[in-house]
């Protein structure tokens, strides 16, 4: 399997996990490129191409979202999956609305007319000590949001990024590399919970 990793990263920690994923699936017999987004990669001709970006103001990074603008007509061709690297995981309702969590990934699924089919946040880290003036005075104010300090801390697990490469190719086989101009209609009646049945069975 041909597999593009496109990532953009800004303190290190999505390129840390981007590293991983890399490994993982070339373990699992995949042959792999990572491009950043700077390089302008094109995602023609390859059998499945992951997005990873860190969350910044709310979504995933402007380079992400510039780079798939930029080549939307390809990826629309292609099955594609994505990560995004985050501090708040877990999300809230605030003031009504849904914040944070998975919900930060909405603009990257509604930049398709075929969306991702799997797509996940995986934990990022903070060093204040390491971050502009300018995102510093940002990432304060959101903390005090939530009610907290804004402090080192990690949030980043290999078994995080593990699960995303695990599931990611259990995906991709199950229904995943359908996700392409045409292919839709192959998985219009796919029943998941048929699938885990059917594992349960296997495993006796």
């Amino acid at each position: 399997m041909r597999i593009l990793i496109v990532y953009t990263t800004r303190y290190g920690t999505t390129k840390k996990a981007v590293e991983l994923t890399k490994r993982l699936f070339e373990g699992r017999g995949g042959d792999v490129k990572v491009k950043r987004t700077e390089e302008n990669p094109s995602p023609a001709n390859y059998d499945l191409v992951i997005m990873a970006a860190p969350v910044y103001r709310d979504g995933p990074h402007w380079d992400i979202m510039e780079w798939v603008e930029a080549h939307k007509g390809e990826l629309e061709d292609v099955p594609k999956a994505f990560f995004l690297v985050a501090m708040h995981l877990a999300g809230s309702v605030f003031m009504g609305k849904l914040h944070g969590g998975i919900a930060y990934s909405q603009p990257l699924i509604d930049a398709f007319e075929i969306p991702p089919f799997y797509g996940t946040l995986i934990g990022g880290e903070i060093d204040p000590e390491k971050l502009s003036y300018d995102d510093r005075r940002k990432m304060v104010r959101f903390y005090a949001v939530l009610g907290e300090k804004l402090e080192k801390k990690s949030l980043f697990k290999e078994k995080d990024v593990e699960a995303f490469v695990r599931r990611t190719l259990l995906y991709y086989d199950w229904f995943g590399k359908h996700f392409r101009k045409g292919g839709l209609d192959k998985v219009r009646d796919f029943d998941f919970m048929e699938k885990v049945r059917e594992i349960e069975g296997l495993m006796g």
